[in-house]
């Protein structure tokens, strides 16, 4: 008997017999055939499936069926945007699968390629000696000398120390710096090991931004991920913004300052450069650091008095600068070095050095002068961080590119998340037009959640408040006030989701030395690392968790530890940031009404994510509490409460008290 989903998911198949609980999902068995569907008939899906819907089986299924039925055709590649569910994929669900599933099949997860220990590197810098000068450092590379000896895979997940970036910086796999078979640690070497898992299995589980990094990769000729004819992308909402990031460019002081200090640490004359360099290269070198420190402290006078947020748009404005001829000059000394030298370690290290700076004088020539890439229409802009000023760049529009190197001329796709736009978007004609996606080829599907929200959840909207748009000062404080009596009510067990980090700032103060006197444990995003702090707010069930942008979306706190969310504001993009402004005039030139179409879709989608942290499982209940007064006096407000998987009707507005 020919095996498919329906045997599969079946009240009496194999999962069932062997998961404590199954359910049968109606939703989660019609997702699963759609994407079988898709690839039997190699046609593009583009799937949105509610919480609770189970979407990792879903598409699990199908693929290591697809896979054992179809050998020789190249893995399917899973990619999701979190490294959470990557590691849920890879630690509990695949494990499971291969357990109860009545067939043989191979599935590896892929990683990218600096997170490999490289051991000829390795043993360079130990025989060079480079780190001598700084003992924790030395230290250090002998720790890992050890370490490599007994590790698996030998990344650097696996260490059970932490690793100073110098030090791994030293040591990590590289592209284009590798001897291939060359090499005699090719048998031994991670990376390599990985390379083969990755060309034989048959369900590879890769990460969006490691999957775009590849796609930018194919388009200049190379290549990482192996040949392969489906790809499904969970938490697909993401692509556009994975995308931008991948084939945008970023240079700070700090960029061209690692390249420097690789080559030669200061007050180290055990360096590469130190070692192998000619004195020319060594003037080059000195002369690049004080130009660097230089161009980027003319940057950061210019950014005082620029925008609010620190972010000053260039448009096709010609940045004069001598750096990208001294990165150049620089990276051509180094090639002449590699050429005096015997060594093939040396020679190696010395090509992957200059390659390098090639590429950064690339990037920097790219960003100070448009004309630089006459046929790409970058956004260029100055943004300001804490270590000091970044140029930026990013395509105005990702869409042609994706069109026609992913969507058109590459893999079958199946796109799906728990929301992938407005529900009053029937075809995802928002999405579609985002990534380049056309109308022919391609299916759509949505599927709503099994969860009962009429009965899990309360809706409250705040109707008294003053606008965030024209009484900024006097919302940020009603917005604390009211956010610390719901918090007090509801005896923490709270997400609060904020729309900036100065609002995160400003609001952690003032709910402090209240919830302090309540004993309720208050857990501020970025005071740890995010992981840390989730750990601690399902510990500490009383807790309350405040913070932005990571937190409306992609987190599990499951059960009592979070009974109540307060949306403090609409999330709409900051529409001064030059990249939003540009896309946004893109809209208004092409006939379009930027807002409309781009904004209020885009804020929409992001609430309904921050919506759906309160209900992650069929015993979850709590109150969602917005305090946007313009849910209610704003027409488009009416689209914000279409969007949520409750009856509007039976929302419940509660006005403050003065």
């Amino acid at each position: 008997m020919t095996l498919d989903v329906r045997t599969l998911l079946h009240h009496d198949g194999p999962i069932a017999r062997r998961l404590p609980g199954f359910e049968a999902r109606p939703q989660q068995l019609d997702l699963s055939v759609a994407i079988e569907r898709a690839f039997r008939e190699r046609r593009h899906l583009i799937a949105e499936a509610g919480t609770g819907v189970g979407k990792s089986f879903a598409y699990l299924l199908p693929a290591a069926l697809h896979a054992d039925q179809n050998q020789g055709g190249g893995p399917i590649v899973i990619s999701t945007r979190t490294i959470a569910l990557q590691e849920q994929l890879e630690k509990k669900d695949l494990p499971f699968l291969h357990a109860v599933l009545p067939f043989e099949w191979s599935s590896t997860t892929a990683v990218g390629r600096n997170n490999y220990l490289c051991l000829r590197r390795m043993h360079l810098a130990e025989r060079e000696q480079s780190m001598l000068e700084d003992p924790d450092k030395s230290a250090q590379l002998r720790k890992l000398v050890g370490w490599s000896l007994g590790a698996h895979d030998r990344t650097k997940m696996e260490l059970p120390f932490p690793v100073l970036p110098e030090v791994w910086e030293e040591v990590q796999a590289e592209h284009g710096n590798c001897l291939n078979r060359a090499c005699k640690h090719f048998d031994m070497c991670g990376w390599q090991r990985a390379r083969r898992r990755a060309e034989t299995a048959q369900v590879l589980i890769v990460n969006h931004s490691l999957y775009f990094a590849d796609l930018a990769l194919r388009m200049a000729g190379a290549t990482f991920l192996p040949e392969h004819r489906f790809v499904v992308f969970d938490e697909a909402h993401h692509l556009e913004r994975v995308a931008t990031e991948s084939l945008g460019l970023r240079v700070s002081a700090a960029t061209i300052g690692w390249h420097l200090r690789r080559l030669h640490p200061r007050r180290s004359d055990r360096s590469l450069l130190g070692r192998h360099g000619s004195q020319r290269a060594r003037v080059l070198h000195e002369e690049l650091r004080l130009c660097n420190d230089a161009f980027f402290a003319e940057l950061d006078g210019r950014m005082h008095g620029s925008t609010r947020d620190g972010d000053c748009a260039l448009g096709d404005e010609v940045l004069v600068e001598p750096v990208t001829t001294l990165l150049r000059q620089l990276a051509s000394e180094l090639l002449a070095a590699a050429s005096r030298t015997e060594q093939v370690d040396v020679k190696m290290e010395l090509q992957a050095r200059a390659s390098g700076l090639s590429a950064l004088a690339a990037v920097f020539d790219a960003l100070c002068n448009p004309a630089a890439q006459p046929d790409t229409k970058l956004v260029r802009w100055i943004e300001r961080g804490k270590n000091g000023p970044s140029l930026c760049g990013a395509p105005l529009d990702v869409s042609s590119v994706l069109q026609k190197h992913l969507f058109e001329n590459g893999p079958t796709c199946v796109l799906t998340s728990a929301t992938l736009g407005p529900v009053d978007d029937a075809g995802f004609v928002y999405l579609k037009g985002q990534l380049g996606i056309g109308q022919d080829r391609v299916d759509t599907l949505r599927l709503g959640s099994p969860f009962d929200f009429d009965r899990a959840v309360q809706l409250v909207l705040e109707t008294g408040m003053p606008d965030p748009s024209t009484a900024p000062a006097q919302y940020k404080q009603r917005v604390a006030e009211r956010t610390l009596d719901y918090v007090l009510d509801n005896g923490g067990h709270a997400l609060v989701l904020c729309t900036s980090w100065d609002f995160v700032r400003s609001l952690a103060e003032h709910l402090a030395s209240e919830l302090l006197a309540a004993d309720i444990p208050l857990l501020v995003q970025g005071s740890a690392p995010l992981s840390q702090l989730l750990e601690q707010k399902r510990s500490l069930p009383t807790s309350v968790l405040i913070g932005t942008d990571s937190l409306w979306e992609g987190i599990d706190v499951p059960g009592d530890a979070l009974t109540l969310v307060v949306v403090t504001r609409l999330p709409f993009q900051n529409p001064s940031h030059p990249l939003t402004k540009a896309r946004m005039q893109a809209f208004e030139q092409r006939g379009g009404d930027a807002f409309r179409d781009w904004s209020l879709p885009e804020a929409i989608l992001k609430f309904r994510q921050g919506f759906g942290r309160l209900i992650r499982s069929q015993q979850d209940h709590g109150k969602v509490v917005v305090l946007d007064p313009r849910m209610k006096t704003k027409a488009y407000g009416q689209r914000f409460l279409a969007s949520l998987p409750v009856a509007t009707d039976e929302s419940q507005d509660a006005t403050p008290a003065d």
